[in-house]
C-alpha cells in the first residue's frame, strides 16, 4: 500500500530517526536487527499521534467480531438481515465480501480509517481464500476465534501502517522490484513473528461487541502491540 493522495508525513526528530532507520535496513540487507529498529523507531515517532488509528481498529474490529457472533449464533443469512445487508443474502461470496468490506469500514475518510480498512480488506481476503460457496462462508465466520482474529488483525494494521508510510523509500532502495518485494515480504513477516511471540492473548468469550467496551478493548490491545515494537528498541 502506497501513500495517500495528500499525505503530510509527520515530522520532528523521532521521524528523522525512524527514516534513518529504514534506510540503514537497506545498508544492512534487511536484517532482523534492522528491521526491528526501523519498525521500533517508527513505533516511538508515532506514539503520541495514533490514537486516530486505535480508534478505526476498534471500530472496525468490533464490527466484524459482532458479526461472526451473529452468524455463530444465529446462521449467516439471518445475521447479514440483523446488521441491515439483506441485500446481500442469496449473492455469491465475493458479493458478499465486498458487501462486508463496506460494512465494517466507519465509513470516514481519514488515512488512519483506510489503513483500517486495507488491514481488514488483507485479512479477510485471506480467510476468503478457499470459500467458494454460502456454507464455507458461514462457517468461516462460525469458525472466526475471537483472541486470533484480534491478533492477525492488529498484524495486519501495523503491516500496512508502516507500508504506508515507508513502502515508497524501500522501493527506491532496491535495486528492483523483485527485490522491493521480497525485503517488504521479510519486513512483513518480522512484524508477524514478534507480534505472534509476545501478543498476549485474554481467552476472550464473551463482550458485547456493538457497545463501547468492545471498541476499547481492541483499542487498547492495538497499543498493546504498538507496545511491543517499542520494548524490542529498548532491549537491544
Amino acid at each position: 500500500m502506497g501513500t495517500s493522495k495528500g499525505y503530510l508525513p509527520p515530522t520532528g526528530h523521532l521521524w528523522s530517526d525512524t527514516k534513518r532507520a529504514v534506510s540503514s535496513m537497506n545498508r544492512n540487507s534487511y536484517s532482523s536487527s534492522s528491521i526491528g529498529k526501523a519498525v521500533s523507531s517508527f513505533s516511538k515517532a508515532n506514539s503520541g499521534t495514533r490514537s486516530q488509528g486505535n480508534s478505526a481498529v476498534g471500530a472496525s474490529g468490533a464490527k466484524a467480531l459482532n458479526f461472526a457472533d451473529l452468524v455463530r449464533s444465529i446462521g449467516l443469512n439471518n445475521a447479514l438481515d440483523q446488521v441491515g445487508l439483506t441485500h446481500l443474502i442469496g449473492q455469491d461470496p465475493q458479493a458478499v465480501f465486498e458487501g462486508l468490506l463496506s460494512y465494517f469500514s466507519e465509513g470516514t475518510d481519514s488515512l488512519q480509517q483506510s489503513i483500517a480498512d486495507q488491514a481488514m480488506q488483507e485479512y479477510m481476503a485471506e480467510m476468503m481464500g478457499s470459500v467458494r460457496s454460502k456454507e464455507e462462508l458461514d462457517d468461516a465466520f462460525a469458525k472466526l476465534e475471537t483472541d486470533l482474529f484480534i491478533q492477525d488483525f492488529l498484524t495486519k494494521y501495523v503491516q500496512v501502517s508502516f507500508f504506508t508510510n515507508f513502502a515508497e523509500k524501500i522501493n527506491a532502495l532496491c535495486k528492483d522490484i523483485g527485490q522491493a518485494l521480497k525485503m517488504q515480504e521479510r519486513i512483513k513477516e518480522f512484524i508477524r513473528l514478534e507480534i505472534a511471540d509476545n501478543y498476549t492473548r485474554d481467552g476472550m468469550k464473551n463482550m458485547d461487541w456493538r457497545g463501547r467496551e468492545g471498541r476499547e478493548y481492541i483499542e487498547r490491545k492495538c497499543e498493546d502491540v504498538w507496545g511491543i515494537f517499542e520494548r524490542w528498541g529498548d532491549s537491544e
